[in-house]
Formats: C-alpha cells, sequence, structure tokens
C-alpha cells in the first residue's frame, strides 16, 4: 500500500513538474523578450536544465508540447465535415492571434518542423471525409489536390503568409480565410454538376 501512495505521489509530482515546465515556455514564448532554450526556462522555472531535458529531450517536444496545448485551449480541430469548415477559420486563426509569439516561434525554428507536420495525416483524412460530397465524380488525383488546397489554407503557415507578406491584422487575416474557404467551395459547388455528368457517362 504504501509503494503504491509512493508511486503515485511520485506520478503528481511528475505531472505538476511537466506542466511548470510547459507554462513557463509558454510565458516565455509569448513575452518574447529573450533567447528560448532548455537553459532559459530552466533558469526561469528554477528548476535545473537536467530537468526540462528529462521532460523534453528535444526543443521540438517542446514546441509540439505547447502546439497540442494550445489547440486544446483554442478548441481548434480538424473539420470532417462541410458545415465545419468555415465555422473553424475563425477558431483557428483566433487562437494563432492570441498565441502569436508562440506560433511565429514553432515556425520559424528548424526545431518546429516536426510540429508543422504533426496533424498532417489528420488533417488530409478529415478534409478527405468533409469535401466527400463535393469532390464527388473526380478522379483520385484531383480529391488529393483539392484536399491540399485545403489543408494548406487551415494552417499556421498560411496564416503567417497572411499576416506577414500580405500585411493583414489578425482579424484580417481571419476574414481572408473564411474568404478563401468559401469561395473554394462555391466553386465546388458550382462544378459539381460536370462532376455528376461526367460519372453518369
Amino acid at each position: 500500500m504504501k509503494a503504491g501512495n509512493n508511486d503515485a505521489l511520485r506520478q503528481k509530482h511528475a505531472a505538476a513538474t511537466r506542466e511548470h515546465i510547459e507554462n513557463t515556455a509558454y510565458d516565455l514564448l509569448l513575452q518574447a523578450d529573450g533567447p528560448f532554450s532548455h537553459e532559459t526556462v530552466a533558469t526561469r522555472a528554477g528548476v535545473g536544465a537536467r530537468t526540462v531535458y528529462r521532460y523534453f529531450p528535444a526543443q521540438a517536444d517542446l514546441y509540439e508540447a505547447l502546439w497540442v496545448r494550445m489547440r486544446k485551449q483554442a478548441g481548434t480541430i480538424f473539420p470532417s465535415s462541410e458545415a465545419q469548415i468555415l465555422p473553424q477559420i475563425p477558431v483557428l486563426f483566433g487562437g494563432f492571434n492570441r498565441n502569436e509569439n508562440v506560433i511565429r516561434a514553432a515556425l520559424e525554428s528548424p526545431a518546429g518542423h516536426r510540429v508543422r507536420e504533426r496533424g498532417a495525416a489528420e488533417g488530409r483524412a478529415a478534409f478527405s471525409s468533409g469535401l466527400a460530397v463535393l469532390t464527388a465524380g473526380m478522379s483520385a488525383a484531383q480529391k488529393k489536390q483539392v484536399v491540399a488546397i485545403f489543408l494548406a489554407i487551415y494552417s499556421a503557415p498560411f496564416w503567417e503568409l497572411l499576416r506577414n507578406r500580405g500585411g493583414l491584422s489578425g482579424e484580417d487575416a481571419i476574414a481572408a480565410g473564411e474568404w478563401a474557404m468559401s469561395t473554394l467551395i462555391e466553386g465546388l459547388r458550382r462544378s459539381r454538376p460536370a462532376n455528376n455528368k461526367k460519372r453518369r457517362r
């Protein structure tokens, strides 16, 4: 019984330590007032650098944890139905706007590559399902292209392009993302009769 209690206490302490490190790293990135590393996180958190490395062996692990945390906080999902696509743009981009420094740091760091690729397979599957009706009658290659375009828009790199190259504010980026998605959806709807005719032949 005593050993079980000790194990439970150790697990609780480990979870609390991990959360404390995540909170500290998140705050550091939000403030963006200096270099970001395991050592700076450790100093700010009041723990040893080895402790940070124990929970997050590489910087990519830390970015990934923060990315997952941000998605949960924002309530973002990959839309798996046509009805979910447009309503999710302000949720997704709004989360990026609120966590701008965290997102930019993850995108600009080589360590963030794994973070950027993390949801690719999940996103392709979700959009393939959500766009199934609109892409009916298309070839497999055409469907793949459509899904790729929707997934590209529904992403942090696209949001960053709107903000950086487009010079848009956070709110304008949301509006532009919604317009892009609605234009594509409307285009697919208009092309459906032609797709159906081809399929009937």
